[in-house]
């Protein structure tokens, strides 16, 4: 009889292919192309969906653990979330459809996050590739790092909740800078958190993923939120070792509009913004001076046309701010994942990989 272990390496391998195809999805996400992404997810389901049987029909009377309530969960989630993203046939309920599915794809990643310490290949997801785990100048081997979901307790995606996630500690004790990453529209920081884990597990800061305290971030009236935010910072401080002289403020979508508002206002806590696809909130943008701002945005992004990042990057330099606009060619309307490592770089030079 096979061990737990390596049975379950049977429903790993094609599990992880199958979020690596929901993630290149989410990058490669416009609204012309949700037929062909859905043939792309469907048939990675229906091959998850051959793993797992022939997992439960190897040996259908071995009792199970929590490592394989962990998988199969995780299984069933990426099943029925490749499902709903082909659910919709209009455009707008596709959108809606694609979304859902997506965010539902991120509870795939929180359902095996547990076994980082367990498994090799799923602690190697969770970090930047090639995977440098037991190589990261500077920090443990071990995995002590933690993930703490905040919120009311019979909701856990509650509006005003939050998600931290807190690396092992450095092997030389220091102050570790904060990466604050907002959702966007209707999304949720327990979702959103996952689009810079494996930054923040392999280069070692801290990363507070804070949910709207609406049902997305207010623009004409910042000071709830940004109030919510800053309570989420206290609290880490209070508890880890956060640099809150070192905080990055960056978002998407609508979480980049607000980033960029939170920018506008006369005084910040915050040393730098990293919107990502968002655009300049109306109000006035004085307070902008100095500030530091590294905007990305999509060439063929389908919400926000580029020519609005353009503008609105250029209204900012005029009122003082230190801007760096990046258009990507193929981006639409998207996180591109590959950019993290440029932001934190840009951010904090003591981020960037050896």
């Amino acid at each position: 009889m096979e061990g737990r272990m390596q049975r379950l390496q049977s429903l790993i391998g094609p599990l992880l292919d199958a979020i690596r195809v929901f993630e290149r999805v989410e990058r490669m996400f416009h609204p012309a192309m949700i037929p062909r992404h859905g043939e792309a997810l469907n048939r990675k389901a229906d091959e998850l969906l051959n793993a797992r049987q022939a997992f439960f029909s190897r040996d259908p009377d071995l009792p199970s653990g929590d490592a394989e309530d962990a998988v199969i969960r995780a299984v069933d989630l990426v099943v029925e979330s490749a499902r709903i993203f082909s659910s919709s046939e209009g455009l707008q309920s596709g959108i809606f459809a694609a979304m859902r599915a997506m965010r539902k794809a991120c509870r795939a990643k929180e359902a095996l996050f547990g076994l980082r310490g367990r498994v090799e290949e799923i602690d190697s997801f969770f970090r930047e590739a090639p995977p440098r785990s037991a190589k990261s100048p500077g920090h443990d081997l071990k995995n002590e790092d933690c993930l703490i979901h905040t919120g009311v307790e019979s909701d856990p995606y509650a509006r005003g909740a939050s998600s931290l996630f807190v690396p092992a500690s450095p092997a030389v004790p220091g102050l570790l800078p904060v990466v604050i990453a907002l959702h966007g529209g209707s999304g949720h920081g327990r979702d959103f958190l996952w689009t810079w884990i494996r930054e923040a597990r392999t280069r070692g800061f801290i990363l507070l993923a804070p949910t709207s305290v609406g049902p997305t971030w207010h623009m004409e009236d910042p000071l709830p939120d940004l109030r919510h935010i800053l309570r989420q910072v206290e609290r880490a401080s209070e508890h880890y070792a956060a640099d809150t002289s070192r905080m990055l403020l960056t978002g998407l979508s609508d979480g980049a509009t607000f980033a960029l508002r939170c920018a506008m206002l006369p005084s910040t806590p915050f040393s730098a913004f990293a919107p990502v696809s968002g655009v300049l909130p109306p109000g006035e943008i004085s307070g902008a001076a100095g500030r530091r701002i590294y905007w990305i945005h999509g060439a063929y992004d389908w919400m926000f046309p580029p020519e609005r990042a353009r503008q609105g990057s250029s209204r900012l330099i005029e009122a003082g701010a230190e801007v760096t606009l990046k258009v990507i060619e193929n981006l639409a309307h998207a996180h591109p994942r590959e950019e993290n490592g440029g932001i934190l770089t840009w951010f904090d030079p003591g981020l960037c990989l050896p």
